[in-house]
């Protein structure tokens, strides 16, 4: 999501509002989650909704900044995934022949 679509999101929808996974959060809840310590064993884990939440990378995202487009490479082999799965597969049978038809003795190994 480039600036543009970003402006036409928040003018459209609305400005973002503090919502974890689709389901809002009061105050009361925000403060009985977070971060979990047991003093006996010393084992500190996150919540469920806070691990859910970093986990899909808002940790670590800046508040207000958009994602960034992904790269070049990236966006040519999202656009041509299938073909190269295809190609992979084409590859793989033609290999797969070859090591037959060499065990079989009709291609003479040097």
């Amino acid at each position: 999501m480039d600036d543009a679509d970003a402006f036409f999101t928040q003018t459209i929808v609305g400005p973002p509002v503090t919502v974890l996974l689709g389901h809002r959060m009061d105050t009361a809840q925000l403060a009985a989650e977070g971060l979990r310590v047991q003093p006996a064993t010393g084992l500190a884990q996150l919540s469920e909704q806070w691990l859910s939440w970093v986990l899909l990378g808002h940790g670590a995202t800046p508040d207000g900044r958009p994602r960034r487009r992904p790269g070049i490479w990236r966006r040519r082999l999202e656009r041509h995934a299938l073909w190269l799965a295809a190609l992979g597969l084409l590859s793989l049978m033609a290999t797969l022949l070859v090591v037959l038809m060499a065990r079989a003795g009709w291609i003479p190994l040097g």
